[in-house]
């Protein structure tokens, strides 16, 4: 069966838009049941309560059973095989709130076949950053911490550093926030039912996705070329009301052959592990072990 339905919502306040894309990869992790460590002072982004949806919000159901399981792995599919800011990888997420996740992840350059990949570690906690190399690139020649750092504003960070840009695109993909965003943004939604498994499909302004508080700054560089487009998306939900996966095609300025770009979430693993968290410290913890 299916449904379809139209109401508006109001676009949310702009923030500070943040650089186009550049070239990153992301690379598979063993996430096994390891907490985060992480130094730095101030607040870990973990202490806020959970904000109320909107009156009305399609997404309710979907951010609530998120929120109720609060961590989840994801592995993310960014843009066409091939594009200069393309990536692909997997991520762990501890989900603070419906606007605010922290994230562990690797990112990764591909250095051509036959040679390997050494992803550091990105860590974001709020809008701090722990870059951790990877342990192939450690060692005398790298300094006595490894090259660990260290990044008080990851948002300011990520317009020179591809790293940290690749771990704010998952977290800004694969969050509750982007979900809410997209259902309660969208000018109709067709839901169709298939056993436990809920499909839905609509689309999103342009406009609105780049307004969004939580989001925005993903959408900004698309909506500065074409501010009068559509984000298609594909949410898939299980009968506990969890996301399967989540597919959006954003309109680009980009030569690709549809004049789009793709993203594909994939979730899985609720509830598992520990949470990410920060701790006093000279250096963090290892969330994972990286594979090749």
């Amino acid at each position: 069966m299916s449904e379809e339905e139209s109401p508006q919502r109001s676009a949310r306040p702009r923030r500070r838009a943040m650089a186009a894309a550049v070239a990153v990869g992301l690379v598979t992790g063993a996430v096994g049941g390891m907490a985060a460590h992480l130094w730095w002072p101030g607040k870990d982004g973990g202490s806020q309560p959970s904000a109320a949806a909107p009156a009305g919000s399609r997404a309710e159901t979907v951010r609530s059973a998120m929120l109720a399981q609060r961590r989840v792995g994801v592995e993310v599919r960014a843009r066409e095989l091939g594009a200069p800011d393309s990536f692909h990888g997997q991520a762990r997420l501890d989900l603070v709130d419906a606007d605010t996740a922290k994230a562990a992840t690797h990112v990764a350059y591909d250095g051509g076949e036959g040679h390997p990949w050494y992803p550091p570690e990105v860590v974001l906690i709020g809008d701090r950053a722990a870059v951790t190399p990877h342990e192939a690139v450690t060692g005398p020649g790298s300094g006595s911490d490894g090259g660990y750092r260290s990044e008080p504003d990851a948002t300011a960070a990520a317009e020179d550093d591809a790293d940290i840009h690749a771990a704010l695109e998952t977290r800004w993909l694969a969050q509750p926030a982007h979900i809410e965003a997209l259902l309660d943004g969208a000018t109709g939604v067709r839901t169709e039912q298939d056993g436990g498994t809920r499909t839905l499909t609509g689309s999103t302004p342009l406009r609105v996705l780049a307004a969004d508080p939580a989001i925005g700054a993903l959408y900004r560089p698309y909506a500065a070329a074409r501010l009068g487009g559509t984000v298609r998306f594909t949410l898939v939900v299980t009968a506990r009301d969890l996301p399967k996966s989540l597919k959006t095609r954003v309109p680009s300025a980009a030569d690709t052959a549809t004049g789009d770009e793709s993203f594909h979430v994939t979730y899985r693993d609720w509830a598992e592990g520990e949470p990410i968290t920060a701790r006093p410290g000279p250096t963090p913890t290892p969330q994972w072990t990286a594979t090749d």
